[in-house]
């Protein structure tokens, strides 16, 4: 394109050249006409370039089409009065068009085009662009436009517009030159430098044709008419060069808004500038007393609507300053939420990884322990499995800083993590001479909870009332309905409640109780009945907010006997009632995770069918960790590393249960279950997932809607013999719910 744009600016100046030569240089008609050529020509180029720009690339060229527009607009006015009315006036209706033709140029410089802007910066931008017009018009018509309403002399007239114009110019050329000095792309340098250059040959040019007008030897068609020529010609090689460039976007970033009060400041001194500029020209230039008369009344009505624009210009600066600050606030607080999710994302990876060898330490200790060993190999296995636990309790703090849920929801018995609770607390509470009761229902249907958070709930529970029963003994009973010297005693309940179908564990006490304007309050956070430093107020708030996230409820009251009592209720889906019904009948449970087992057959003498089970994990070690439970379970086993040839087993074998990871190089665990529940619908809820880390919302959802029972690594493997047993049937009676 630059090369094109050469050669053909240079042609149209080497054809002028010749045949103003050719006519002697007095040709004016050549002359009026070759001046209207160029700015048409760059006009035409520059609102090309501007379609394949965006943002302020495409003002820029556009602005200066409007320039090279105006500026022929005005040649074409001259070139009439020139030709068709015998001469051009000194106050020429031209003038003004050639003056204003300038704001276009000097707005496209004020946008900077090689940085881009913010849209909600452009009000203050357009205020910056009036400010620019405004007092343009009012150095025009001060120093030009006054000198005419007057019937001022003609030569002051055409000295002052030719001064303004040059002044005009040269602003022009250093304000291009300080742009292409800040620039910082090469690119952008390149164009921008040949674009100062062109406005300098505009000043230049301006400064050439007043000394050859002064000197009487400006004609119209002579070579002279060239130094309004050249400029275009230049400014047009730096379009062509921004077209090679492919310069069709800003490179940069807007300025900081930290400038914004400088260019206040500047606006501010504009609007002092005019009644300066006014009392300077009274004072130095000679004009009639009604030229500076006239003078002065322009220079106070312009103060009018500029200090009412640099007012407003101030309010819009101000406001995006706020803004910008408020931005940088939530940008800072991005950043932040970005680093941790960055970390977060890093220790899931990490954690993820971990998990699966502390799985195989863990695992592989408690082998060892089931076999009985000697008791000093006993001491180093329990040393050995404890660290694991340490190590895994780490992992799984670190899954909370990242914010990842650690939770395994299961389909579990109710009663077994009541006993599991009650074994955590059993040998404080003979220490503490407190008895404690447990009547658990039998044959309760299952519930799909986390084991480990709802035993979390019931030994906090036990606790308070642990402490309930020191308060009432210690003499600060809130009720008198239990004697101070009486025994403490704990009760832990099971029942199944019909319509809607729920399980219900209570926990009763006979301490100190509770007063009945804070049973109200008992589970809002930081609320406690203890003394000062004896507690936070959160344990019953989180064991609150534990229940609502199983879909149940916990209430809490004073018992009729005295003490307090504690209800859970939690929700039983329709499948663990219809297995509990099933079994209760002695017909074979569906294939789902049910607590319920089939009626054995003392009459049939063959030996029962052993059930099948598949593992698919990647991880070679835990996969044959838990083939080797399995198979020492009962279980007739197969394992795989490969989730695509798992799906090739379970085409041809319906297996009894599946326990798969979730994270799997060829088929996730995810998109594995998907596809044997197309193949083999009825396998949909013999699935058991394991996994190192739930590390997407996705995989949440996908475990939640699933209601197949999931543990996170590392597991225990007594829990995860206990959900196959569970899922297959095989769990005696007297060890059901």
């Amino acid at each position: 394109m630059v090369r094109t744009v050469g050669l053909a600016g240079g042609g149209v100046l080497l054809a002028y050249s010749i045949l103003s030569i050719v006519t002697g240089q007095q040709l004016v008609a050549l002359g009026d006409l070759g001046q209207m050529v160029p700015p048409l020509a760059y006009a035409a180029l520059t609102m090309s370039l501007a379609r394949r720009c965006r943002g302020q690339v495409r003002i820029f060229w556009n602005l200066n089409a409007v320039h090279g527009v105006m500026w022929a607009i005005g040649q074409a006015v001259w070139t009439y009065y020139d030709l068709a009315r015998g001469g051009v006036p000194v106050m020429s209706p031209a003038d003004p068009l050639f003056f204003v033709s300038s704001i276009p140029l000097a707005a496209a410089l004020y946008g900077r085009p090689e940085r881009d802007r913010p849209r909600w910066l452009f009000d203050i931008v357009l205020l910056d662009l009036v400010l620019i017009a405004l007092f343009s018009a009012f150095a025009y018509i001060y120093f030009v436009v006054s000198i005419a309403a007057i019937d001022g002399p003609e030569q002051l007239y055409h000295d002052n517009l030719t001064q303004l114009l040059n002044a005009r110019n040269l602003l022009l050329a250093l304000w291009a030159a300080g742009v292409w000095r800040t620039s910082t792309s090469p690119a952008w340098r390149k164009m921008l430098g040949v674009y100062a250059a062109g406005l300098a040959l505009t000043f230049a040019g301006g400064l050439v044709y007043d000394y050859v007008d002064r000197s009487g030897q400006y004609v119209a068609g002579g070579l002279w008419d060239l130094a309004w020529m050249v400029p275009y010609v230049v400014m047009a090689l730096a379009a062509g060069i921004a077209y090679d460039e492919k310069l069709f976007e800003p490179a940069e970033e807007a300025p900081p808004l930290a400038r914004l009060p400088v260019v206040s400041l500047i606006a501010t001194t504009l609007l002092v500038a005019i009644p300066a500029i006014d009392e300077i020209a009274r004072r130095l230039l000679d004009v009639s007393p009604s030229i500076e008369l006239l003078r002065t009344r322009l220079a106070l009505a312009m103060m009018i609507p500029f200090g009412f624009v640099v007012v407003v210009r101030e309010f819009f600066s101000r406001r995006a300053l706020i803004r910008a600050g408020q931005e940088l606030v939530s940008t800072r607080e991005q950043l932040v939420l970005e680093k941790l999710a960055a970390v977060g994302q890093l220790v899931s990876g990490v954690a993820h990884e971990l998990n699966n060898p502390l799985q195989g330490v863990l695992g592989y200790a408690e082998l060892m322990l089931a076999s009985r060993p000697s008791a000093p190999e006993s001491e180093e296995l329990r040393a050995i499995r404890d660290n694991a636990n340490r190590a895994a309790g780490i992992v799984r703090n670190l899954l909370t800083f990242a914010g990842r849920t650690s939770s395994a929801r299961g389909w579990q018995q109710m009663n077994r993590v009541v006993r599991d609770a009650v074994a955590v607390r059993e040998a404080q509470l003979h220490e503490s001479d407190i008895d404690l009761r447990v009547e658990l229902a039998e044959r309760l249907p299952l519930v799909y909870i986390d084991h480990t958070r709802l035993e979390d709930v019931l030994v906090n529970l036990i606790q308070n009332a642990e402490n309930a029963i020191a308060a009432r003994r210690s003499g600060t009973s809130m009720l008198s309905a239990v004697p101070t010297r009486a025994r403490g005693e704990i009760t832990v309940t099971t029942s199944f409640r019909g319509e809607p179908d729920r399980i219900l564990v209570e926990v009763f006490d006979n301490g100190s109780g509770l007063k009945e304007e804070d049973l109200s309050r008992v589970f809002d956070p930081f609320f406690t009945t203890r003394e000062v430093g004896q507690g936070t107020g959160l344990g019953l708030s989180v064991c609150y907010g534990i229940v609502r996230e199983h879909g149940g409820q916990i209430t809490a009251r004073n018992a009729v006997g005295g003490g307090a009592a504690f209800s859970i209720e939690l929700p039983v889906m329709a499948e663990s009632l219809a297995s509990a019904a099933a079994a209760f009948a002695g017909a074979p449970p569906p294939a789902a995770p049910f607590s319920s087992v089939p009626v054995p057959d003392d009459t049939v003498d063959a030996p029962a069918k052993r059930p099948k089970a598949l593992v698919v994990d990647d991880e070679e070690s835990n996969a044959a960790l838990v083939r080797r439970v399995l198979a020492g379970a009962g279980y007739d086993v197969e394992s795989t590393t490969l989730s695509r040839r798992a799906l090739v087993m379970i085409e041809r074998t319906a297996y009894d249960a599946v326990i798969a990871d979730v994270k799997m190089p060829e088929l996730s665990g995810q998109e594995l279950y998907g596809r044997v529940c197309q193949i083999r619908p009825e396998m949909a809820r013999r699935f058991i997932f394991i996994t190192g880390d739930i590390d997407g919302e996705e995989t949440r959802e996908f475990l939640d809607q699933s209601r197949c029972s999931y543990f996170m690594k590392p597991f225990n493997l007594e829990r995860l013999t206990a959900a196959v047993d569970m899922l297959t049937g095989s769990r005696a009676p007297d060890n059901l719910g």
